[in-house]
């Protein structure tokens, strides 16, 4: 009786075990298929860039950018070229939805919800800056209309008090309809003298564009020797947001273009303080930080960079 009593405990043994390891596994299956789960379904779909304007948002219908989710698959689109990549894993970090693309998570989307009811949500690829997209079920529901201007030129001749630019489109990709310029010529004009300078500008991926850019086009002293200088968004960027190509002024008056500038193809330099010489930048990095670079001028003409990492709203 006793041995009967003991095989009969060995075999509920045996049986609460083998259940137990199928429970803990269906468990880490149903952690690996968290693509299955309510929350990350709600990302799967077809998703448009748009753009805010205080609180109101609204699509550009000349617009060609937009990205497809799935469980197995991201297709990022851009005027220039479509980006695919498989689906390795998703995961849950707070109100922020990882995709990766690699096991390694080198390479991953970060997803955020800002308005679910109007089907907007925010998208940031690695560290780049984040772009705002809304589901094509929802377009509808917010403004649509055409943002391009179809501008062969334009002049502006409200940024420099000694300057006058003119952007003039040289080459088109569609002639036909003159859309999508693919070079241009930058005019300076000196308003006292009248002296011009014309100087052959071609973008990175103006392609991008269905028109010129004449909205993008700043002018300041970018390197502190008291003279202006311009900048002209070079490239759109993508998630980055616009980079710029920047142009400086000599004791001539003649304008050129200079790869010794650290900015030179990159973010815009807004915060620029003449007294210490230094520009500063902020990139994104992650969720919960970003980067403050500095770039000062030294009495050699060389430029020093430096990088802070700092947390998200803190002073």
């Amino acid at each position: 009786m006793k041995n009967i009593r003991l095989k009969l405990t060995y075999l509920f043994l045996l049986f609460f075990t083998a259940i137990s390891c199928q429970t803990k596994e269906e468990k880490k299956i149903d952690i690996a298929k968290i693509t299955d789960t309510p929350t990350v379904n709600l990302y799967f779909g077809k998703w448009f860039l748009i753009n805010q304007e205080n609180d109101k948002y609204y699509y550009c219908t000349d617009s060609d950018r937009f990205f497809e989710i799935d469980n197995t698959e991201i297709v990022d689109h851009t005027p220039m070229e479509d980006s695919g990549f498989n689906v390795d894993h998703i995961t849950n970090k707070g109100d922020l939805t990882y995709i990766y693309t690699d096991k390694k998570e080198s390479s991953y989307y970060i997803l955020k919800w800002i308005d679910r009811n109007k089907g907007i949500i925010s998208c940031q690829f690695k560290k780049y800056e984040p772009s705002l997209f809304i589901n094509e079920k929802k377009i509808k529901a917010i403004e649509n209309k055409t943002c391009q201007t179809k501008n062969k030129s334009c002049e502006l001749n409200n940024l420099s008090s000694k300057y006058n630019f003119i952007i003039e489109a040289g080459e088109f990709s569609n002639e036909k309809d003159q859309k999508h310029p693919i070079s241009a010529w930058i005019i300076i004009i000196d308003k006292k003298s009248g002296k011009k300078q014309e100087i052959h500008f071609e973008p990175n991926l103006w392609a991008e564009y269905s028109d010129l850019p004449c909205d993008s086009f700043l002018v300041k002293d970018f390197n502190f020797d008291g003279l202006e200088d311009f900048a002209i968004v070079w490239d759109q960027g993508g998630n980055a947001g616009k980079l710029y190509e920047y142009y400086f002024q000599n004791k001539e008056g003649n304008f050129s273009s200079t790869d010794s500038f650290p900015l030179q193809h990159k973010i815009l330099a807004e915060d620029i303080d003449a007294l210490n010489k230094t520009i500063k930048t902020q990139s994104i990095v992650g969720c919960c930080h970003f980067n403050l670079n500095t770039y000062k001028l030294k009495s050699d003409g060389s430029w020093e960079a430096s990088s802070e990492q700092r947390e998200l709203n803190k002073k």
